[in-house]
């Protein structure tokens, strides 16, 4: 009698099923929306398809016109365009959800290999929770399944004490024109070729040469970008970026409320004071480096999350001793056909749901209380709200572009909107502000309803919008 085979197959009902679920729950999770940047992503998306060319130069505010820009998330910028132009915002929920499916399949495939069933789904809900912060309608999400997709393959290699599959460079091509966090998978391989160097069997003159093969293969390819070597290096140039420390994503982790991230420590410290956690020093250094990278910026966590999980899951299972997940019974391929159906189901049903960003038509309605030639001339406004502005046609003073702007200008803005009044006299001067635009509750509304020469528009909903008199 032959022993069924202990891996499952790829993909199996699973990865089908977990993949099938993700996408129908994401598709009506409408907080994947919260955010502002998606919408000058959608417009900046729409430039590149109409001009059919990658923007040199910033063709949206009025402030950073004539400066060098690169859009180095245009292939996500182009594919939100894309959905956008395919099902309006609907389309965009449709991307995020099948990126979000398609990570979650890949996690829970490689957990899997390595982890008894309900110790993988497990791993698979501590990933998600620790990114679930993260889950926006942004570059970022777009470019989880080439995160997801790289570092399942570099860990199974290493299961298998071999270097990881060239099959895999296409990835880096995709995540190097999706988003910036392909930086990680560009350093993650010599963390794992050190580790296998280490190996009491390895042959090291051979891991050596192959591992530093794909390395430097890998490298080669990330440089298939508009930009050439500074769009790779582009990553490095964002992180030494000083004014990113009081822009939300950007800031430390806040444990005031209650974090994943604050559960995997205390786990992790349990764990290890019972003598249960000893993981091989090269993963252990991983991951307290991921848990400091998420410590000291709230938007790592996704990171501490995704590929947490996946380089994890093969030496937790070693240190189990519970043996892979069993295959699948017979009625489980029925249920990833259903699993199949209900995906089907509910995108016909979010196709057929009217749907807008969240605060988009009350933002539009505030905009409809300023004088249309009032909205053509320059604004001050609020860092969050740029985004929004782009997408109905006003060309704000700032956006989310921290890389655009530069230290020295978001150092400036920060000071005169927090507010110092005499910078905030000398900014309102020098670009020549004739109205300004911030949420309710902002400190600057105080000083604003103070300044000699302005007046506050009346109703004008969660936010308030400043004139200069005879404007």
């Amino acid at each position: 009698m032959t022993t069924p085979p202990r891996h499952p197959a790829l993909p199996d009902s699973a990865t089908v099923i977990t993949g099938c679920l993700l996408f129908t729950l994401v598709l009506f999770l409408t907080p994947v929306l919260n955010d502002g940047d998606t919408l000058w992503q959608i417009r900046t998306g729409q430039w590149i398809l109409a001009h059919r060319a990658i923007p040199a130069t910033d063709p949206f505010s009025f402030t950073a016109g004539d400066r060098p820009w690169f859009a180095h998330e245009w292939l996500a910028e182009t594919l939100m365009a894309l959905a956008y132009a395919c099902g309006e915002i609907r389309g965009i929920m449709v991307l995020s959800a099948a990126s979000v499916g398609l990570t979650g399949a890949v996690i829970i495939a490689t957990a899997r290999r390595h982890l008894p069933g309900l110790y993988a789904v497990v791993a698979l809900v501590l990933a998600l929770a620790n990114a679930a912060g993260s889950m926006l309608a942004r570059p970022h999400l777009l470019a989880w399944p080439c995160l997801a997709l790289w570092c399942a393959g570099l860990a199974r290699a290493r299961a298998r004490g071999t270097a990881p599959s060239f099959w895999l460079l296409p990835v880096m091509l995709l995540w190097v024109n999706l988003h910036g966090s392909f930086m990680a998978g560009l350093l993650l391989p010599g963390a794992l070729m050190i580790e296998a160097l280490l190996a009491p069997d390895a042959n090291p003159r051979r891991v050596f040469f192959t591992w530093s093969r794909f390395i430097l293969a890998a490298w080669a390819v990330a440089l298939c970008n508009p930009e050439f070597l500074a769009g790779t290096l582009f990553p490095f140039r964002m992180i030494r970026m000083h004014s990113l420390t009081w822009i939300g994503e950007w800031e430390p982790t806040d444990f005031s409320h209650g974090q994943p991230l604050e559960l995997i420590i205390l786990a992790a410290i349990l764990l290890g004071a019972l003598g249960r956690l000893k993981l091989p020093p090269i993963r252990l250094l991983l991951f307290l480096g991921l848990i400091h990278a998420a410590l000291t910026h709230a938007r790592n966590a996704q990171l501490l999350g995704l590929v947490g999980a996946l380089i994890l899951v093969e030496p937790m299972g070693r240190l189990l001793g519970r043996g892979k997940a069993e295959p699948l019974g017979r009625p489980w391929p029925q249920a990833a056909a259903g699993a199949v159906i209900v995906a089907l189901l509910a995108l016909g049903a979010r196709a057929a749901t009217p749907l807008e960003p969240p605060g988009l038509a009350s933002f539009a309605s505030v905009l409809e209380q300023v004088p249309p030639d009032l909205r053509a001339k320059p604004v001050f406004n609020e860092y969050g709200v740029g985004g929004t502005l782009i997408f109905l046609g006003v060309r704000p003073f700032i956006d989310s572009r921290a890389d655009l702007y530069g230290d020295a200008f978001l150092s400036r803005y920060r000071l005169a909107s927090w507010p110092d009044r005499a910078a905030l006299d000398q900014l309102l001067s020098d670009w020549h502000i004739v109205w300004t635009l911030f949420p309710r509750g902002h400190p600057i509304l105080s000083t604003m309803d103070t300044e000699p020469g302005w007046r506050r528009l009346p109703g004008t909903g969660g936010y308030v919008v400043h004139v200069r008199e005879g404007g």
